[in-house]
């Protein structure tokens, strides 16, 4: 009796911890994240926000995703992603040759083959992004250039160039939820592009040179920043900023000893998704580490909920969706608690 008794303290701790910890969690909006997984980036998935349903979304032969973009309201998946190209052993090492497209993927039929738009005809691809219309824009050599969404049934889309990179060194870009203006970001600003009048507003400087969102209304974006003090570099905060030239951004989240990428924002507006980042070497408790992964602030500002805990590493690209979508067989892809308890 006494070993019996032994053993179901321990199991009721963590079935009790399981349950505060789904509890905080399932606080945060309802809604799917469709993702890169952190340890096979050649697989886009498809999860609550908890992560514990999380399963497949597409098999395609990719080499590795760099990243994705899911279209607001539709049903398209955008894939910066890399393909074989050939496959030499030297040895005993393999040597796979690969380059890097645009894909278009559809949710509606996640078995379709993924449509290639760029097809070898640019130069390095670093960002695109697909707008609520079905219209994409890819940050290339030999700048950003518009596919618009007509084009995308055709063998060879037409692509327009918008900007070229010599004049901007942009990295990334993102659609405004109207679908007829684009923010992009170079190493020191964040800018707003009008596509039918060609105008161009700086929204704000000292920029992280990485990623940021829209919210849902299209009033405002977030991205990160370096926070500096005593001039010096002192942490990374996330900030909120009105769609206007040179707004006044206010910071709602900020740490020391963490540098963060803004990731998504929710359909209802009320959170924002990021991805925490730091040397091994900075870690200096289980705090700390606790701080690392995917994670979700409110957007007016306030305490951080963990994402995806089911997710051994960060996810580095993902998009948040308030739709579900079919999927692959899910007595094939869901891992189930039991499994992720013996692993």
């Amino acid at each position: 009796m006494t070993n019996i008794f032994k053993s179901f303290i321990p199991r009721c701790l963590m079935c009790l911890s399981m349950f505060l910890l789904m509890t905080q969690v399932y606080a945060v909006p309802i809604g799917e994240l469709i993702f890169v997984h952190p340890n096979d980036s050649d697989e886009i998935w498809i999860s609550d926000t908890i992560g514990m349903n999380a399963r497949k979304l597409f098999r395609h032969t990719f080499e590795s995703i760099d990243q994705i973009e899911v279209q607001e309201d539709g049903h398209y998946v955008l894939a910066v992603a890399s393909i074989p190209i050939s496959v030499n052993v030297i040895g005993i090492v393999r040597v796979v040759s690969v380059r890097t497209e645009v894909f278009l993927l559809d949710m509606r039929n996640p078995n379709k083959k993924a449509k290639d738009l760029t097809l070898d005809r640019f130069g390095s691809i670093f960002d695109a992004d697909i707008s609520s219309k079905g219209d994409v824009v890819v940050v290339a050599t030999p700048g950003v250039l518009l596919i618009e969404n007509e084009q995308l049934t055709e063998p060879e889309p037409e692509a327009e160039l918008l900007l070229e990179l010599d004049d901007w060194d942009i990295s990334n870009v993102q659609w405004a939820p109207d679908g007829k203006k684009i923010a992009f970001n170079t190493r020191e600003s964040l800018f707003l592009y009008d596509v039918e009048s060609k105008d161009v507003s700086r929204i704000s400087f000292n920029v992280q040179y990485g990623t940021f969102a829209f919210s849902p209304d299209g009033t405002k974006i977030a991205f990160s920043r370096f926070i500096v003090k005593d001039g010096k570099r002192w942490g990374t905060g996330i900030l909120v900023a009105p769609i206007e030239p040179d707004a006044e951004a206010e910071i709602i989240h900020l740490n020391e000893d963490f540098s963060y990428g803004v990731q998504a924002w929710s359909p209802d507006g009320k959170y924002i998704a990021y991805a925490s980042y730091t040397h091994p070497d900075n870690i200096k408790n289980i705090e700390q580490f606790r701080l690392i992964r995917n994670h979700i602030v409110p957007a007016t500002g306030g305490e951080s909920e963990q994402i995806l805990i089911t997710m051994k590493m960060t996810v580095e690209s993902l998009g948040w969706v308030h739709q579900t979508y079919p999927v692959e067989p899910g007595d094939s892809l869901v891992t189930t608690w039991g499994k992720l308890k013996s692993e």
